[in-house]
């Protein structure tokens, strides 16, 4: 199939019906280049990426770095307490200029030493006296796009674009009673996941393969979809009887619920999606989040963050009893990675004609709609 036939709208047809008489997304979707590119062209450079939590970076100098598919990002507080966002990339010879996160009191360029404030600003230049026409000034670090939501932070790449506010619409009214402005992060796991994006945000959609994929570990879970405004949706997800989401179902170790929420919150969570590809899930006892980043048409960055309210780290046996939290994410995450591994190896059988959707797939098909919406002529 030529690059023009596969952003061809005839071919996709089927996948706008309703529900349960439409079909899913082709196989090339998830394999082809083209398909990829065009998606880096019309989503990812003009929506917002979730880059982490304000309380990583509690003082100036600390920063944490975000390797998105706009290109390589630093997000850093300064010395005024601000928290800006930057390409991570040297105006000398463009190398890249931090790794992973931490505490620095400059930004020094690990090939030429050039060394940047917290601001920004380019503060050092050895070996540059000689250089005609050369000004420090026009040499900063290049700027990026950040806002925020409930100490919740966001980038985007392009200068153009819809505001944070109006692409989560009613998301921050949504969860209030969940005051996420009190969350702390407490753990962040990243993995490789050999598998397109929409792979692992599809499976995070869905309850579907719960009682498959997780039978021996988190078992059957049901759900239901919430009506959402804005560029995001939202599942919500409980057992019958079951008191938490959280924790593995043979693990009696729980934290406090919080108190704030109503009947229908206390009773389940609820998993949505930031689109293109960021879950923010909201159990009564604690916030997860998976932060995908395509990095090819096969191949994802997971980033997995375990969030908790203040008083909860507060309570005497918290780092004993958040360790089947953790359990339950590992174990989940192993299971749902190496599901959507082995799927986008059937992905590869292009003579495959597109499946069904079932009655539990309303995210997932909603994800394919609106990312046709954006990259189709």
């Amino acid at each position: 199939m030529t690059p023009t036939d596969i952003l061809n709208p005839i071919h996709y047809q089927e996948v706008r019906q309703p529900l349960l008489q439409a079909s899913t997304l082709p196989s090339w979707c998830y394999t082809s280049q083209v398909f990829y590119q065009r998606e880096v062209d019309k989503i990812f450079n003009h929506g917002w990426h979730f880059v982490g939590r304000e309380d990583e970076l509690p003082n100036p100098g600390d920063f944490l770095t975000y390797d998105g598919i706009g290109g390589p990002a630093i997000i850093i507080r300064n010395e005024s307490k601000e928290i800006n966002a930057f390409f991570n990339t040297c105006r000398h010879r463009g190398m890249r200029l931090l790794e992973g996160s931490g505490s620095i009191k400059h930004i020094v360029c690990p090939y030429h030493s050039w060394v940047y404030s917290c601001e920004g600003a380019l503060v050092r230049t050895p070996g540059m006296k000689g250089v005609h026409d050369f000004e420090k000034e026009s040499y900063s670090l290049l700027p990026l796009k950040l806002d925020s939501w409930g100490g919740f932070l966001f980038i985007r790449y392009s200068d153009d674009g819809p505001e944070l506010k109006d692409w989560l619409g009613d998301m921050p009214d949504f969860f209030r009673n969940y005051s996420p402005q009190l969350l702390r992060c407490v753990r962040r796991k990243s993995f490789d996941v050999q598998c397109n994006w929409k792979l692992l945000i599809e499976n995070a959609l869905e309850t579907y393969h719960t009682g498959t994929v997780h039978q021996s570990t988190l078992g059957r879970q049901q759900s239901h979809p919430k009506a959402t405004a804005g560029e995001w949706s939202c599942l919500f997800v409980y057992v019958d009887g079951k008191k938490t989401l959280s924790i593995l179902p043979n693990s009696t170790q729980t934290l406090p619920i919080n108190p704030d929420l109503s009947k229908e919150q206390q009773r389940g969570t609820f998993f949505t999606n930031i689109y293109p590809c960021t879950q923010f899930v909201f159990a009564p006892d604690s916030m997860w989040w998976l932060a995908i980043q395509p990095q090819s048409p096969t191949r994802s960055r997971l980033e997995v963050g375990s969030c908790f309210t203040e008083s909860t780290i507060a309570t005497p046996d918290f780092q004993q009893t958040v360790q089947s939290y953790f359990e339950r994410w590992d174990t989940a995450t192993a299971e749902d990675n190496a599901i959507c591994e082995a799927q986008q190896i059937g992905q590869s059988v292009q003579a495959r004609p597109p499946g069904r959707f079932a009655e539990e797939e309303h995210l997932v098909h909603e994800l394919a709609i609106w990312t046709l919406d954006r990259i189709l002529d």
